[in-house]
């Protein structure tokens, strides 16, 4: 039975950290490329990786990248079998070679230059069945016109090494010990095998909305019959996905709409339901109250706070209220005004005197709610503290 094939992978800040950096910062989980000139080469060192096997012959490497093409693309492979290396005539460590602060990056690549096994420039997914030895790291170099365009996603290393050729009838092999073209030509195969191999086997994370790719996103919120996806941005789809079941379970009721709209506007919003205005019937204000909350228990006020798109508030809200009930949408406007939404505390406050000024922020038609200009002042206007 063959062996499973394992990998080492570097795909977050922490992976990249423990490499040496230059020209290259890690961004987002990505590394990406950065320098004061704006243009150049960076490169990234990665940790040394360790087997746990002498003379392993390793499989295969691939370097995902975004704005960086296989051509500006350069990599060198070291490996070895023993921790010990020579450095300036002295037998010392790899790894302490590696640690290392007082020594560069360029001095330590000249140390580490006996140990290269292989470099690759224009490709960004490299056999390497001729690399033998327990430890590998690999040297990544990536030029780039600006420092927003080159940038690594990640990084897989394959282990142990796997051919096609082995599969093959004696004579293939034999015939193919001095070039190994047959091998490599085979490698081509496998290599997009191995892939759609890898995909089927994670095919279970492009149904879940935390880790599938955007492009998976239109396709779940079609199958929960959510429209409209162009509204939302990817993080609020994603939350929207994970929660459409629960939202689904509580359509109708005033906790599904508040958790709906929620998720969209980033705030909890207000909601009047029409039953708890007509429990106000002896309230002096009645009039006021049904033009602003209407007069059927069968009526829903959403109010929300300014900034928002209200066209598409009202289309997620008539999808989760009862075809039964009208709905009231209005924009909370941030000074109080007789006769309209005005909550204290919520759109509204009510603070300190001072003086109008003339300053662009001031607002001289509105007045003040109790308070006294002060004696001295000869400004007899004046607006409220905070208001709004």
């Amino acid at each position: 039975m063959r062996e499973k094939l394992k990998y080492f992978i570097m795909n977050k800040a922490y992976d990249y950290n423990r490499g040496i950096l230059e020209n290259m910062v890690v961004k987002k989980g990505d590394l990406c490329f950065e320098s004061r000139s704006k243009a150049g080469v960076g490169r990234f060192l990665t940790r040394i990786f360790d087997s746990g096997e002498r003379e392993m012959i390793w499989h295969r490497l691939v370097i995902n990248t975004k704005g960086c093409p296989d051509d500006d693309l350069k990599v060198t492979v070291y490996a070895c079998d023993r921790e010990k290396m020579k450095l300036d005539g002295e037998e010392t460590d790899i790894f302490e070679v590696f640690g290392n602060d007082r020594l560069s990056l360029d001095r330590k690549l000249r140390a580490f230059a006996p140990m290269v096994k292989k470099q690759a420039s224009g490709v960004s997914d490299i056999l390497l069945h001729d690399v033998s030895g327990r430890y590998l790291w690999l040297l990544v170099e990536m030029y780039s016109p600006n420092d927003t365009s080159a940038r690594i996603d990640d990084i897989m290393i394959y282990l142990p090494a796997e051919s096609w050729i082995d599969r093959l009838p004696q004579i293939y092999r034999r015939s193919d010990r001095q070039g190994h073209f047959l091998e490599r030509y085979l490698g081509i195969f496998q290599t997009f095998y191995e892939e759609l191999d890898s995909e089927i086997a994670d095919i279970s994370n492009c149904f879940d909305p935390e880790c599938a790719e955007s492009e998976f996103l239109e396709m779940l919120s079609g199958w929960l019959n959510i429209r409209d996806t162009s509204i939302w941005t990817e993080e609020q789809l994603r939350t929207l996905l994970l929660r459409a079941v629960s939202l689904y379970r509580m359509r109708g009721t005033k906790q599904g709409l508040s958790e709906l709209l929620e998720l969209y506007t980033g705030e909890k919003p207000f909601i009047i339901e029409g039953y708890a205005v007509r429990q106000q019937t002896e309230n002096p204000n009645e009039r006021a109250l049904s033009a602003m909350y209407g007069s059927s228990p069968y009526t829903v006020t959403v109010l929300v706070k300014p900034g928002h798109n209200m066209e598409i508030i009202r289309r997620l809200a008539m999808e989760m209220l009862p075809a039964t009930v009208e709905l009231k949408l209005a924009e909370l406007d941030s000074f109080i005004s007789l006769d309209n939404y005005a909550y204290l505390g919520v759109n509204s406050s009510l603070g300190n005197y001072r003086p109008a000024v003339l300053d662009g922020r001031s607002q001289l038609s509105l007045s003040t709610l109790g308070g006294a200009p002060q004696e001295k002042d000869d400004n007899k206007g004046g607006i409220p503290e905070d208001i709004g």
